[in-house]
């Protein structure tokens, strides 16, 4: 049976409206971050990402690969500003859904305050508890990007898992 050309119309107008809501579903999402007081540089897993205030991608602060020794920046922000401590945070779903605003410890001299403790400081011990979780997901994002690159998944099945992967609660 032969369709009219403003039932095709139809079809096809429904078709791309129908794909254009899938791709937006898609969409990576940003990161919008800023700082008191403003102009803070901001740094992870990949060095140096801007200064505040800034929109970055998710997947700046959560990627599927990177070089193992930046493992302790996975998932985490440090903003640095002149005559401030500088302040760590790790971001959560939350904060990409809602944006970070973080008001840094500044010291009234202008002189740079004390650098944060290092990963190796008491206390140490206990962030590496916390990181294997981060580890897991970590290794069940390689494997997800190895399944997307072989053509194993597609990348909505992809999009989904990983956004499944990042939402899960520590344990």
């Amino acid at each position: 049976m032969l369709r009219s050309e403003p039932a095709l119309a139809l079809i096809l107008a429904l078709g791309v409206a129908s794909l254009s809501a899938h791709a937006a579903s898609l969409q990576i999402r940003q990161l919008r971050i800023e700082s008191d007081p403003s102009g803070a540089e901001v740094h992870g897993i990949g060095g140096l990402l801007g200064t505040t205030p800034l929109s970055i991608p998710e997947r700046a602060i959560y990627p599927n690969d990177f070089p193992d020794e930046r493992l302790p920046w996975y998932g985490v922000v440090e903003l640095r500003h002149p005559g401030c401590r500088p302040l760590r945070h790790r971001v959560t779903l939350k904060d990409v859904t809602q944006g970070l605003h973080l008001r840094l410890q500044c010291t009234d001299t202008g002189m740079p305050a004390p650098p944060a403790r290092p990963e190796s400081a008491p206390g140490a011990k206990q962030a590496t508890r916390r990181t294997d979780p981060y580890r897991r997901r970590l290794r069940q994002l390689k494997v997800l990007q190895e399944l997307l690159e072989d053509g194993l998944i597609s990348a909505e099945e992809e999009a989904n898992i990983r956004r499944r992967i990042l939402e899960q609660v520590d344990e």
